[in-house]
Parts: C-alpha cells; sequence; structure tokens
C-alpha cells in the first residue's frame, strides 16, 4: 500500500507540472532510400566521368589539329572505371534487390529472405574483389594499397559490420517507423535519458556514415583517376578544386538525407524533454542563501523550469522547459544546445551551400578551356538541389520552433 500511494503521488506530481508543448511538424514528400542511391549514384559516376575528361582531354577543337578523338581513351585503365562504377553502384544495387526481395518473397519466409539478402551482399563484396584482383596484375603495390585504403578505415569505423558499406541508414535497436527513430512524450525521467541514447547513437551512426561516405566518393571519383593517370601530363590545381567540390557536394547531399527536417524535429522534441544544467558561481551573498535553500539533485525528479539545485558541491539552475539530464554530462548539454533549436543548424548548413554554389560560379568567370566549364557547370548545378532542400527546411523549422518558443515561453511564465 505505501509502494503504491508513492507511486500515484510521483504521477500525479509529474501530470501537474508543464510539460513542453510540441507543434505538429508539417507533412511533405521527402526523398525516399532508392530515390537518394539513385541520385548519389548518377552524380558521383558523372563526376568521376568529368574527371576523366579533366585528365585525359585533348586539343581536338584547335584549327590545325589532327586529333578526332576529345579524349585519349587509351591511357585510360578499364578496370579503375569499372572499379568506379562498381563503388558508387554497390547501394544502388543492393537497394534494388532488398526492393525486389520485399516484393517478391512472402512476409512469413524470414529465412528465406536473410538467406537471400546474404547471398546479394557476397555478390556484390564478390564483384568489388573481382576488380581490385584485375587491377593488381597491371599496377604495383602501393596502387593496390591506395585501392583498398579506405576498406582499412572502414574497419576502423564500423568494424566487421557489412551493412554500413552497402546501406547508408542503418537501423540500431530501439523503435522505428519509414526508417526514422520514434519519440515517446513522457514524464519518466529514466525513460527520457533512454532515449536520449538511443538517439545520439542514432545520431553519431549517421554522422559516421555521413563523414565516411563523402571522402569515399570523392577519393574513388576524384583522387584515384589523378593518382592512376601517370602516362599523361593534366593541370593539377582544376583537378584537385575538382576533388573538393566533389567532396563538399557530396557532404552536404549525405547531410539532407541523412538529416531531413522531420528527423531533426524528432531530435528537437527529445531534447525539451531532456533539458539542461548550467553552472552556478558560489560568491558571498545572495548566492549563499540561494545554496542553503537548494535541494539535492536526484535522478528520479523530473526538475522544472529555473529550478536551482545542488550537485557534487556545485550549483546548478534549469535552462530548459523541464530537465532531467545529469548535471555534469557533457553529452546530455551538446545534445540540448544542438537541437533545442535546429533551424540554426540548417542555416548555417544553407549559407555552406549557397557559399559553394557562389565558389563555383566565381571560377567559371576564370576557366577558359572547355572542360573546366563543363565540370564546373555540372557541380554548380547539381548543387542548386541540396540547396532548395536546405533552404526548404530552414524556413520551415524556423517559423514552426519560433511558434512553439513562444507558446512554452508564455506557458512556463505564467
Amino acid at each position: 500500500m505505501r509502494d503504491n500511494s508513492k507511486e500515484e503521488e510521483y504521477s500525479s506530481t509529474h501530470s501537474i507540472m508543464a510539460m513542453p508543448k510540441h507543434i505538429s511538424f508539417p507533412e511533405f514528400a521527402n526523398s525516399s532510400e532508392l530515390l537518394n542511391e539513385s541520385m548519389m549514384f548518377l552524380f558521383t559516376t558523372c563526376a568521376a566521368a568529368m574527371q576523366f575528361i579533366n585528365i585525359y582531354r585533348t586539343n581536338w577543337w584547335l584549327p590545325q589539329s589532327n586529333i578526332n578523338n576529345t579524349l585519349n581513351f587509351y591511357y585510360i585503365e578499364p578496370f579503375l572505371i569499372i572499379l568506379i562504377v562498381a563503388m558508387n553502384s554497390r547501394r544502388l544495387i543492393y537497394c534494388l534487390s532488398m526492393r525486389a526481395l520485399d516484393l517478391l518473397l512472402p512476409t512469413n519466409y524470414h529465412r528465406l529472405w536473410r538467406i537471400c539478402k546474404f547471398l546479394i551482399e557476397d555478390i556484390i563484396l564478390a564483384m568489388l574483389v573481382f576488380c581490385i584482383v584485375m587491377m593488381y596484375n597491371n599496377q604495383n603495390n602501393l596502387s593496390i594499397f591506395l585501392l583498398i585504403y579506405l576498406f582499412v578505415v572502414y574497419y576502423l569505423i564500423f568494424g566487421l559490420k557489412i551493412e554500413p558499406f552497402l546501406r547508408f541508414i542503418c537501423e540500431i535497436r530501439g523503435a522505428y517507423f519509414n526508417a526514422l527513430p520514434l519519440h515517446c512524450c513522457t514524464v519518466q525521467p529514466q525513460a527520457i535519458r533512454d532515449e536520449i541514447e538511443l538517439l545520439r547513437n542514432d545520431f553519431n551512426n549517421r554522422l559516421k556514415q555521413v563523414i565516411f561516405t563523402s571522402v569515399f566518393n570523392a577519393y574513388y571519383a576524384g583522387f584515384l583517376p589523378c593518382f592512376f593517370a601517370t602516362a599523361i601530363h593534366y593541370n593539377v590545381w582544376w583537378c584537385m578544386q575538382h576533388i573538393i567540390f566533389v567532396w563538399l557536394s557530396v557532404l552536404t547531399m549525405s547531410i539532407v538525407f541523412a538529416f531531413p527536417s522531420k528527423y531533426s524535429d524528432i531530435l528537437h522534441r527529445a531534447a525539451l524533454h531532456l533539458g539542461c544544467w548550467s553552472k552556478l558561481e558560489l560568491r558571498p551573498g545572495a548566492d549563499c542563501v540561494v545554496s542553503a535553500a537548494a535541494a539535492n539533485w536526484n535522478k528520479s525528479t523530473l526538475w522544472p523550469h529555473n529550478t536551482v539545485t545542488k550537485c557534487a558541491g556545485e550549483l546548478y539552475r534549469c535552462q530548459g522547459p523541464v530537465t532531467v539530464a545529469f548535471p555534469s554530462n557533457s553529452g546530455h548539454l551538446r545534445f540540448y544546445k544542438l537541437f533545442h533549436n535546429p533551424a540554426s543548424i540548417y542555416a548555417i548548413l544553407t549559407v555552406a551551400q549557397a557559399c559553394i554554389i557562389i565558389a563555383g560560379i566565381s571560377l567559371l568567370c576564370y576557366a577558359i578551356e572547355w572542360n573546366f566549364i563543363l565540370s564546373l557547370s555540372f557541380i554548380t548545378l547539381t548543387n542548386q538541389f541540396t540547396f532548395f532542400k536546405l533552404m526548404r527546411d530552414y524556413l520551415i523549422t524556423k517559423r514552426i520552433y519560433q511558434t512553439e518558443c513562444a507558446i512554452n515561453i508564455d506557458k512556463f511564465t505564467d
């Protein structure tokens, strides 16, 4: 009876406490995984083609030139092209294969579905190994090391897991819907902190995937064609510039795909429930009175706004609408600072994407040769779509969170 009365008192106390107010996020069409992988494959393949043009172009357009071909095709390593296309298409092939399995196999054939999945993974990996082995017959050991260098980096980041190599978004243990984690509005402090740990792990996995994907695609689509061009002279500066633009473009494309505004809204809602603490400096005078009146921090308590508490001999003030975070946990503090207003993140990304486009347009003024104009025009035009998505997410999140912030301020100041 005593335990039941305590639970009733606990639930009634938290039900009376004002909780953060969430505004329903608008539903708009987001790109599917298949569409995003198709766009990424087309972009990286075309970017690799532009790099080959920058390296192996000829002066066919000169009036007294005897060259009829636009490229020196006989200098290009054919297995290098096959390897680059295979690397760029691995996720698209895997995504198409998984979609075909979902359509062809009944839902109750789980074991057969897993066997087919492993076979598809082995076939894709065998294709990549075959391309590297064929390259080994014509190259030295350093060249082969550069071909497999990023696989070593992948092992250090993801370990022996195969799925992150073949799929961009991999769900970890938890509740998901349409490849997005679910947020549960609860008043249980431990449940909120457990949800934050799940979201932090999911965010970190997506961030690692974004960084690895951008470096991997820029490496195979931009750097390797330059490294294997040993029998021809080319403009190193323009080729290195192309690698940088490809890396930045894939980086922003991956960020838009991995962190859509709907996903950031889930993290934003969890951050409002988590809250944060700001450390107070102990000074003689009024702070001593506050320190004497402050309650000791308890992990099972849902702390209201502007509350002062003591933890490990330090004073902390609640900064969020409600707070269940650990006062000395830097991870909780970073999570709240990042996602209590994701509109600022999209603003920074939008400005960065605008700078990429402006830089590409500015460099077009100095481009003289046709191949440089072609590659810069391709990079600049394809970045327009990413810029549109980032600008759309920024405008939507800014309007929503301004209204939500005003509602919560009025709610917690009453």
